[in-house]
Parts: C-alpha cells; sequence; structure tokens
C-alpha cells in the first residue's frame, strides 16, 4: 500500500497552494515559460503551532495472554564435597536492552518527517522517555535503552549438595493502539510562504498564509476536521485543522531481578567410587 494513502504531508499541500496562486496569477501565455522544478518553497514551520493531545489508549490482546516471562540472564553450579557447610560467591554483570517501538498507520508529515507528540502515561515504558515520545520517522521509530543488572551475594551450600544459583529478570511485553489529536494554528496569525528561484535564490513571490483551512481539500476529510477555537484577547474564533494519528505502541521492558537456588543430594560413595576409578585409569 503506499504511504499517502494513510499520511498527509502538510509540506506538499502548503507548496501546491502557493504554486496554484502563482501560477493562475501568471495567466495563461506566462504559465508555460515557469516550471516548477526550477524554483523551491521556503515555508518557516517555526510560524506553525501543533498541540498534541493522546487521546485514545486501548491495549491490544496478546496470544499469551500478556503474562509476563523469567528470563534467565546467568547461572552457576556450586559442589560442596565435604563434610560441612561451604560458602560461595555469586556475582555477575549482565545487560538487556529495553525497546519501544512506534508504528504509524494514520498520521501527517512535515516533508519526509513526522511530528507527533505521544503521552504514554499509564503504558509500560521501558526506556527513559520520561513517559512520552517525539516521534519524528513517517513509518516506524525504535526507542531503547541499555539496563545493567548487577548480581553480587553469598551463597552457603551445605554438605554433600550441589547448587545452582541461577539470575533470573522479568520480561513484559506490551502492545498499546493509541490516537493522537493534533491541532495546528498559527502563532503570529499567519504563515508567511516564499517561492524561490533555484538558480540564484532569488524571491520570485511571498504568500501570507491567515487561515490553514485554504491548503485542506474535500479528499482530506477523513484525516482532517476542523474546530473553532478563542483567539486571545478577541472576541473572534478562529478555525483550525485537527488531524487525528493512528498506531500503535510496542514495548518490551525487563524488571524483578531474582536468584533462586536449587539444590541436589551429592552421595559421598558416589563421589568415592568417581575417585578410586580415577586411581585405577
Amino acid at each position: 500500500m503506499e504511504n499517502k494513502e494513510f499520511q498527509l504531508d502538510l509540506q506538499e499541500l502548503v507548496e501546491n497552494y502557493a504554486w496554484k496562486r502563482f501560477t493562475v496569477q501568471l495567466g495563461c501565455i506566462k504559465r508555460l515559460f515557469h516550471r516548477r522544478y526550477k524554483y523551491y518553497f521556503d515555508i518557516p514551520w517555526g510560524f506553525v503551532e501543533f498541540s498534541h493531545e493522546t487521546t485514545k489508549t486501548n491495549e491490544r490482546p496478546q496470544k499469551d495472554g500478556g503474562k509476563d516471562k523469567n528470563k534467565v540472564l546467568f547461572f552457576s553450579t556450586f559442589d560442596n564435597m565435604s563434610e560441612g557447610p561451604q560458602k560461595y560467591t555469586f556475582a555477575t554483570e549482565r545487560s538487556t536492552t529495553a525497546t519501544t517501538s512506534v508504528e504509524m498507520q494514520d498520521n501527517y508529515t512535515i516533508g519526509k518527517t513526522a511530528n507527533l507528540e505521544i503521552d504514554l502515561k499509564g503504558v509500560k515504558v521501558g526506556v527513559g522517555v520520561n513517559d512520552s515520545l517525539s516521534v519524528t520517522d513517517t513509518k516506524c521509530e525504535e526507542f531503547s535503552e541499555i539496563l545493567t543488572w548487577n548480581i553480587n551475594t553469598e551463597i552457603i551450600v551445605p554438605p554433600w549438595t550441589s547448587a545452582r544459583a541461577t539470575l533470573y529478570i522479568v520480561e513484559e511485553q506490551s502492545f498499546k493502539e493509541f490516537e493522537v489529536t493534533t491541532r495546528i494554528s498559527l502563532r503570529t496569525g499567519s504563515l508567511p510562504v516564499s517561492i524561490r528561484r533555484i538558480k540564484d535564490n532569488k524571491i520570485v513571490k511571498t504568500y501570507r498564509i491567515t487561515n490553514l483551512r485554504c491548503i485542506f481539500t474535500d479528499k482530506h476529510d477523513k484525516l482532517v476536521k476542523f474546530e473553532k477555537v478563542d483567539v486571545p484577547n478577541s472576541e473572534i474564533k478562529d478555525v483550525v485543522p485537527v488531524i487525528v494519528s493512528k498506531g500503535v505502541c510496542k514495548n518490551l521492558s525487563w524488571k524483578n531481578q531474582h536468584v533462586e537456588l536449587q539444590c541436589s543430594e551429592i552421595k559421598p560413595e558416589a563421589n568415592e567410587a568417581r575417585s578410586a576409578t580415577n586411581v585405577v585409569d
């Protein structure tokens, strides 16, 4: 499937709007001598404000029911073939990688870059992102963090006992479907868009967009709605475009480091038999 069925490129919409106005003013004859590939568009996106609100998060059912899983990070075996208890040190350092990936379905972009803030409060996230993610990739973006696990503990093994110490951590996985509502407004009341000639960088025309509604057409109705908002220090209400982006947040995280000790008896006679065999050999 083509991404354009699901992604709305604001850069392209503004450029198309400015170019259409430019060519209409040229007239039929002059229009033949002005080719779009000879120009580029200067759009200061800092004049535009994007306000993001995560309006929906739904847990997606998993095949295994979403149960946490114990994973072995490290193990060691200690054999005490003596008449008294022995002390051993169980020590190691291991690393795991926690990941959070965001896959976009319906969304908007500015050129080849996404521009979305996702609030993940209440969602299990294994990376240090302060409950929010800034997504710039138009398809899928992954965030990761290396986690280090340390253990240094004393183990007492009884006489004639083989002990296996195992370091476990718990793996958590979650899949969240989300929706983010983005309201787009003009910070200073207008967006200046300049058309520049490539060969000498000269501005040939500048248009000031005072209402962003003009860049959208009827075919964008599935992704774009319009809301009336209050204008500061005025009784006038402004109409701003509202875009709902959808996607899936997949998370793999780790928690609850713990050690389990399993013991089995070593029979003295079995050890003596092994020793006798070694002597014969």
